[in-house]
């Protein structure tokens, strides 16, 4: 699989590739995201129309189908997989991000309240498809980085002796980025799977995928690269 403008690292067989120690991290596949009844999709469609279509469209065809995939294969191989979820707190959002209040708050003006979720509150979990999520694999955070805002999510890894994580889930340039950087600052390797990933657009998306690449020094595959490396682990 090639990646228009990304400059590929070494296939499976690299020692990278050795997935012994790796876990999975679905990053915000939550169904305020990705549902078009959320007060998410609606203001954002309001404001913008046709503004989500490419990243729901990717999700629903792409992404979802692809880290299905991944979750089987990690779960009957034993690997980890953790879930993320940017959700809140504080009634009044004040625990999130600014960037993230803000807009919280220009929404509920506009006659859209609830635009990010409480984390008890049924939009901010992650989307049915992914029947795994439970309560011990899920992390909450109130920042693009888990790393900053969830820390049990870092002593969890660190507890199953996970030395490399393979991104996936929403979306790319913002929280995805984001925590892979926080990630590889933390000596964790870093794998990023193309084909499981969404943005709002393919430009951003891309964009995020090589200037991740050239930061975080990991590797950017497809689903079929990650599974036919567990593949090979397997026979070996």
């Amino acid at each position: 699989m090639e990646v228009a403008g990304l400059v590929r690292y070494p296939p499976p067989r690299s020692p990278l590739m050795n997935l012994e120690n790796a876990a999975l991290i679905v990053v915000d596949m939550q169904r305020y995201y990705l549902e078009s009844s959320s007060a998410f999709a609606q203001f954002h469609t309001d404001k913008e129309p046709g503004c989500l279509d490419y990243i729901h469209q990717r999700c629903l065809e792409t992404v979802i189908p692809n880290i299905s995939k991944l979750i089987s294969r990690f779960e009957s191989a034993g690997l980890p997989i953790l879930f993320l979820r940017l959700c809140g707190d504080a009634e009044d959002r004040s625990d999130l991000q600014r960037t993230f209040s803000k807009v919280h708050h220009q929404a509920a003006e506009r006659g859209y309240p609830g635009l990010y979720p409480l984390r008890s509150e049924p939009h901010s979990e992650v989307i049915s498809q992914f029947s795994s999520a439970d309560t011990e694999r899920t992390f909450c955070k109130t920042t693009y980085s888990a790393f900053t805002s969830a820390p049990s999510f870092d002593a969890r890894l660190q507890s199953l002796g996970c030395q490399t994580l393979i991104f996936t889930g929403l979306a790319t340039s913002q929280c995805v980025e984001t925590t892979a950087r926080d990630a590889a600052d933390r000596d964790y390797q870093i794998i990023h799977v193309e084909n499981a990933q969404a943005d709002y657009s393919e430009t951003t998306h891309r964009a995020s995928l090589y200037s991740s690449q050239g930061v975080c020094g990991g590797q950017i595959l497809d689903t079929g690269d990650v599974l036919g490396a567990l593949a090979h682990n397997d026979s070996n």
